[in-house]
């Protein structure tokens, strides 16, 4: 077995894609899949040469527990009305957090979090809440500077293993 690599940055780290478009459901018929790479999110089709479901979600996310500060998107700096909570899952688009926090779905917030003592903060500039539920939050991340998205690839690539192999 061989793993399957992203074309783009040649990371092992890649999964199945859903099925979007007319072309991808009819070259499935030929077992020619849609992937997305975990780090670059280059999306791509190769002949895999045997049937598979199709996913629900496009990134894998990885099992974390680093501490975050977030706030509504909207409130001013000098207001200091924050929420902290642990993020419990990681992925190059959104993560989970765990919170008290009384949020709504399509609320938009700003968040930090670090993830070992000595980094700096990593800061997400605008997450959407996708979804709430048993005091968990989840959010896709909307805007966030580019070396920040770089730091959240680095910990992915370390922390996500080789995904898919080749038949």
């Amino acid at each position: 077995m061989s793993i399957l690599h992203c074309p783009a940055c040649r990371a092992g780290k890649i999964r199945f894609a859903t099925r979007t478009s007319l072309s991808d459901v009819l070259l499935t018929g030929l077992t020619i899949y849609p992937f997305r790479c975990q780090l670059c999110a280059y999306r791509f089709r190769t002949f895999l040469g045997r049937r598979t479901p199709n996913p629900r979600r496009s990134f894998d996310r990885v099992e974390v527990s680093f501490p975050v500060w977030f706030k509504s998107h909207r409130s001013s700096p000098a207001s200091g009305v924050g929420h902290e909570g642990v993020i419990e899952n990681l992925s190059i688009r959104g993560c989970r957090i765990r919170s008290t926090a009384s949020m709504r779905i399509g609320s938009r917030l700003e968040l930090e979090f670090q993830y070992s003592d000595n980094s700096v903060p990593v800061a997400i500039e605008e997450a959407v809440v996708r979804s709430i539920a048993d005091g968990a939050i989840g959010l896709r991340f909307t805007k966030l500077h580019r070396s920040d998205e770089r730091r959240i690839r680095q910990l992915i690539d370390v922390w996500l293993p080789e995904l898919l192999h080749s038949v």
